[in-house]
Formats: C-alpha cells, structure tokens, sequence
C-alpha cells in the first residue's frame, strides 16, 4: 500500500534554486545519479544505500518484479528516538543460502500501552489518499496487513492478536516493538532454507527483526530475480521478490515519522536566524511553514552570489542554508506513504493529496497559500511528539481528523469514507459465511427428516439470513462506489453468488423439496470462502478507481450485471446437477423417481435463465465495444470465453429438446457448463492479453486447476453411473462355479 514516488526529492533546494557552486555540485550529483539503477526488460531493482532517495514500489512495480530496495531508511536515516535502524549489512554466517544460519535477533522492547479504543476508532476513519482513491486508513491498514501476512490479524511481539489499525499505529509510533510482530508470510521451506532461516514449519511467519539478519542476501536474490521475466521465474524467486517488496512497505511504514522524531538546528545561518525568529532549533512543520520566505532568501543569496566573485562568508551562508534543506529532505525521505494532506480549495478537482514528504516541495513552489495544511501537518506533526501523554495525543488527533475531514469534504471526497470503515468493522460478509454453512447443516437435517416443518423453516431461515447481510454488504459497496455492484473480479464473485443463493431459495418456495435451500447454502458458503480467498491472496484494495474503458456506469451496469447473473444460473445449474449425479452414484433416493424428475426441472429452469443472461449479456458487451472501441466483434480472449458459455447453453439446451440427451446427459452437461463458465470467468484472465485484460489477476491459477480436476472427476463419477444405470457397466462378483455330481 505504499504510496507511489515520481519525483527527485533533492531537486527541493540545490538544484531549483541554485545554492552556490559548491551546493549545485552536490545537488546535481543526487538529482543526475540518484540510484545504482539496474534495469531490465520486466523489472528494476533500485540499490539506495548511500543516498537516501527511495522510489516507493506500487502495485504495479511488484506485479512485474520490480524491487526498491529502502536501505536509506535503514543505513542512513540512522537510529532516532523511536525509529528503527535495521542493520542492513548484517549477516552472520558463512553458507548464504545452504542450510540454516545462526542469525542475532534485537532485542524486544517493553511493549506499549494498549490503544484506546476511542483512539483506534479515530483514526479509523481518518481519511488517506492511497492508489488514487480518499479511503479511511482503516482500509490502507486492512490490504497492507493482508499483503505482508496473507490474513486481517496481527499478532504483535507478545503473541497478542490485533486488529490491522491496532498494528498499523504500532508500525507508526512503537516501530522497535511492531519489528518484533510476526507478520511476514513465507510459503516456501525452500526460501527460508535460501535465507539461511530456522523454521520448524514448511509454511510460517516472521518478524522484521527475524528477517533483519539476512535483508541483504535478501535483497540480493530479489535483484537477480527481478532481472528475469516473470515466466521465467521459479517460485522460489518469486516470493524472494514478494518478501522484498513487503519488507520495503513495511519499512516505510515505521519510519514514516522519521521527520516528527528529531529538531532541525539552524545552525550558524544568519538569514536562517533572521527567518525563525532567532530560535536554535525548528521542527519540521515550522520550517516548512516558513517555505516561501526560505525561497526568496535562497534566491536572493543566489543573486548576491552571481552578482560578484563573492566572499568565504557569503559561500558559507549559502552552504548552511543547503545543509539545512538537506537535513529536513532526509528526514522526509521516508514520509511518502501515507498522503493525509488534502490540496488546497483553489486546487483542481483532481489534485492530488500530500505526504509529508511531497510538502516540501509543495510548500516551496507557488501558490505560496498553504497555511491550512501547515497546520494540519503541525498536528500530525504532535502526535508522534506527545504519544506518551494519551490526553494530549487525543486532543491533536481530534484536531487532525476535524481539519482533514473538513477540507476532504469541501472537496467533495469524504462522503464514503465514514462508510466505508464501518463497512469493515461491520463484518457483514463474515457473518454471512458462518451463517451459510449453517444453513447447509440445516438443511442436511431437513433431507434425513423430510416431514419435519421445523427443520424446513429453520433451514429457510438460516439462508436467508446471510443472503440479507450478503446483498447488504454489496448495496453497502455500491453506495461507497457509486458504482454498480460488479465492476471487478471481486466483486462479481459476491454478486454471482447473491444471485445463485436467491434464485435457489425461489426454487426452494416452489416445490419445497428441500433441495434448493442446501444448494443455495453450499453456494453461499462457497462464493463467500472464494472472495475471502481472493481478497486475501491478491492483498489489494477491492474498491480501486475504474480504469476508463470501464467508466461508464450505464454500459457497466447492464453488460456486467447481465453477464454475472447469467453466471450464476449456469453455476446454480452444475450445483443441482451434483446432488443428482452424486445422489445417483451412491444410491441416494433411488426408488424415488419424483425426485430425480424435480431435480431435472431444476437443472433446466436454471440453464434456461443463464442462457437468456449469458446471450444477452454478450450482445449488449459488443454493443459496449462497438461504443468504446469502434468494433462489434474482435475474437478476444474474453469475448471468446462469452461465446463459448452460449454455444454450450444452446448446444445443451437443443440436445435435450431433440432427445438426444436425457435426464442424466443434461445433468453431466450442466456441470461441464460449470466448468467452462469458470473458464470465460477467470480462466482467460490468466492470459493477461486482449482489450480486456485490465481483469487479469494472479495467484488463481491452481485454485483453477484444482476446479477443473475436481469437476472432471465429477463428470467421470457421473458417466460411471450413466453406464451402470444403462447396463453397460455392471459391478457384480465372480460367477458361481458349480461343481459336476
């Protein structure tokens, strides 16, 4: 979640202004060179050991391999009262990479005092700009969690769980002790035995202060494996890749306060002194509140230098004075992700916020007129100053969180965001997961006493109370969006089980068999599981700003709403056709034909209704790219995937009408149609080519084989009864030898 960086930060006084001969050699020194850069075909691999400019890796950069190495914050920021110097180049033991090290783990400080309450719920809903959407911190602390530890719970260095806000406020004020939580996720025996690290399981989590040790032979392997291409990594080296881009995040995380945990001196400086009111030492918010008059004296100095050779003193002035930027650039070099700082009201509509780092070169170019973030910089500012008091602390949060929420919503950006933290705390998926599976356990209760009304109720109840919190939370998001509720892969996984989940409790109203309220809890509880996975694995935000093909709510509204609905009634279809293929292998209700016939009318209702969505769906999707993209048809990857999940409806569909299948032929198709939808679904994805491509996701490749593989034994299960049942296939013992007399 960290905040992407395009900006030279040294440019700020050096090389804008121009100091003196001396200091524009400095500066264009660390503008020109700013980083041993290596570049590749797939990646780059940032080494920032000697200069402290750290490029941030967005999401973008850690898909494609792309690694920045934030040693600067580590072996020249230094250690400050409550900051953390990993010892970068440390690294005991001789084996690099062959069997386990003895490795020297830093001592844990005593832990902080518990967060208040009041506190956490506070910051929860300070809003923060992040991958170019305001959202509360709430979620920035929620995917950051996710992306480093693969789960939404922390546990801090005395085995304690916390929340993700709760691990995130350590991070940021208690860094020595949040580098002792255990929250990078390593899969691999293979790389924890490459690192030379202890593990006692083939899947575990470490600390920072674990991996301190070896985060050089680390960074080493993941610069060699950035050079390559995606497709010719080893898993191995993907994930060294992975777990240094984590270790980057969070290492910028605890020294983001870096700028908050140390006075500047001014020094010898008389234009300096003159500035500040003759004060020895300044805070950062002070200096930076005093930007535009450090401009002018910059340039007048500049000016008298130009003017004439000029004197010792006169070079000596100037060279105080760019000591001092240089002092408070370092200090800012790692206060670059989180952006709290809305623009100004005379800034465009589309302005980005600011980090405290990006305000110092915001506050040394015109317009001059920052004084509101000034102010709020000064409070975030106290908050890292006055931690230990938890009165005071309250007081400057309370005053940052009013100053920021009112400038975002002037602009028009907080209406979401007290929403949307409540809609993470609320946990209505959460719940809804619990209470599908337990609607599923109801309703096998229901199927062993068919005459018992109390068990049909409570199994109709039981589902529909978690199809209320499912459809909730999606209203919820589009509310938050002002989106329909379908605009990414995530989001249709919730929406296309919502669908299957009612339509089945309809099914379930109709003729009561008891079949469609186990189905729709099975698919509930199935569609919920997935979207946590894919939550969790992709580490993301779900709520990300639409790409701008896709941004455009009526096309998006019907094409995508149609499409995922006709998905759903082709994946409720294969749901019902497993009870009958499973109910015929073993015998289930066999002599009760009435059974096996309802479940048939239910199998082909619901592909009737996927196939009016799925063809509609995909008509009204060329209509959309003959509007976008000038072209009805153009056999993309995606569009195929479409095409294919109609022609097997139509081919199914017609093979039943003209009797060349039967009851166990349409049951065997439609989960076949199963299979295929989750081919056009995610399968093409995998791909990453074609205009549809912005859906292209990750880490789903063996979730997605396993599905084919589990389906393709269904359907073998399935054939093995077919060929019984038709006396092709007859399991019976050996024949009776009958002796002679």
């Amino acid at each position: 979640m960290i905040r992407t960086m395009t900006i030279s930060r040294f440019a700020i006084a050096a090389a804008v202004i121009g100091l003196a001969v001396g200091a524009l050699a400095v500066a264009d020194h660390c503008c020109d060179e700013p980083l041993e850069d290596i570049h590749t075909d797939s990646g780059h691999y940032h080494e920032a050991a000697d200069t402290c400019d750290h490029d941030h890796a967005d999401a973008h950069d850690h898909a494609n391999g792309h690694v920045h190495d934030h040693a600067a914050a580590d072996a020249c920021c230094g250690e400050s009262e409550g900051g953390v110097a990993p010892e970068a180049g440390h690294h005991h033991g001789h084996d690099h990479g062959h069997g386990s090290a003895t490795v020297h783990v830093p001592e844990k400080p005593a832990a902080p005092p518990a967060w208040d309450a009041a506190i956490v719920d506070k910051f929860r809903s300070l809003p923060v700009q992040d991958r170019g959407r305001v959202k509360p911190l709430e979620t920035v602390a929620r995917f950051t969690l996710m992306q480093l530890s693969g789960r939404v719970t922390a546990v801090n260095g005395d085995g304690e769980k916390q929340t993700p806000m709760e691990w995130l406020l350590d991070c940021l004020f208690y860094p020595r002790y949040a580098e002792h939580g255990k929250v990078f996720l390593i899969q691999s025996p293979d790389v924890m035995y490459t690192l030379g690290l202890d593990h006692d399981a083939p899947r575990d989590r470490f600390s920072h202060a674990q991996l301190r040790p070896v985060r050089a032979r680390l960074f080493q392997l993941a610069q060699q494996a950035a050079g390559l291409e995606a497709v010719e990594r080893t898993r191995v080296q993907e994930q060294l890749v992975n777990l240094a881009h984590n270790m980057n995040e969070f290492e910028m995380l605890t020294h983001y306060f870096e700028f908050a945990r140390r006075d500047f001196p001014v020094g010898e400086s008389v234009t300096l002194k003159e500035l500040f009111g003759g004060a020895e030492t300044v805070s950062y918010s002070e200096a930076l509140a005093r930007g535009p008059e450090a401009v002018e004296a910059l340039i007048a100095l500049r000016q008298g230098h130009m003017d004439g050779p000029g004197d010792v003193s006169h070079q000596a002035e100037m060279t105080h004075v760019a000591d001092f930027f240089r002092r408070l650039e370092h200090a800012s070099d790692t206060a670059y992700s989180l952006a709290f700082f809305p623009p100004g009201l005379g800034s465009e509509n589309d302005a980005e916020w600011l980090a405290p780092g990006e305000m110092l070169l915001h506050f040394i170019e015109p317009p001059a007129d920052h004084e509101e973030q000034s102010a709020l910089l000064a409070e975030l500012e106290a908050l890292e100053q006055t931690k230990a008091d938890p009165v005071a602390f309250g007081a400057h949060l309370d005053r940052l969180h009013e100053g920021v929420t009112s400038l975002a919503a002037q602009r028009g950006e907080y209406r979401g965001v007290p929403l949307e933290a409540a809609y993470y705390q609320l946990g209505l998926l959460d719940y809804g997961l619990y209470l599908y599976v337990l609607a599923f356990i109801l309703a096998a209760f229901a199927w062993m006493r068919p005459h018992s009304r109390i068990l049909w109720w409570a199994a109709v109840i039981a589902a529909s109370a978690p199809l209320t919190l499912h459809t909730a939370a999606i209203v919820i998001r589009s509310i938050i969006r002002l989106r329909p509720p379908a605009t990414t892969l995530y989001e249709t996984i919730l929406f296309t089980a919502a669908v299957a989940v009612l339509c089945a409790l309809i099914m379930e109203w109709i003729n009561r068999r008891r079949i469609g309220v186990g189905v729709a809890g099975f698919i509930g509880a199935l569609g919920l599981f997935l979207a946590s996975r894919y939550e969790v694995q992709e580490g993301i935000d779900t709520m990300p700003p639409l790409i701008a093909v896709l941004d455009t709510n009526f096309w998006l509204s019907i094409h995508v709403i149609t499409m995922v609905m006709g998905y759903a009634g082709s994946l409720l279809a294969a749901g019902i056709a497993h009870v009958y293929l499973f109910g015929k292998a073993f015998k289930f209700k066999q002599t009760d034909k009435d059974f096996y016939k309802s479940l048939t009318r239910m199998t082909y209702g619901a592909l009737c209704f996927a196939l009016l969505f799925n063809t509609s769906g995909t008509v009204i999707g060329g209509l959309w790219a003959a509007d976008s993209w000038g072209r009805f048809w153009g056999w993309d990857p995606k569009e195929n995937g479409a095409l294919l999940v109609v022609l097997w409806g139509l081919i199914l569909l017609h093979a039943r009408m003209g009797g060349y299948i039967r009851d166990h032929g349409l049951q065997m198709g439609a989960v076949f149609g199963g299979i295929t939808v989750a081919f056009a679904w995610f399968g093409v994805n995998l791909l990453g080519v074609g205009l549809h491509s912005y859906g292209f996701t990750d880490g789903v490749h063996g979730a997605l084989n396993t599905f084919y593989y589990s389906q393709s034994a269904v359907l073998f299960l399935g054939a093995v009864g077919w060929m019984r049942a038709e006396g092709v296939l007859r399991l019976s013992g050996p024949p009776d030898i009958k002796g002679g007399s």
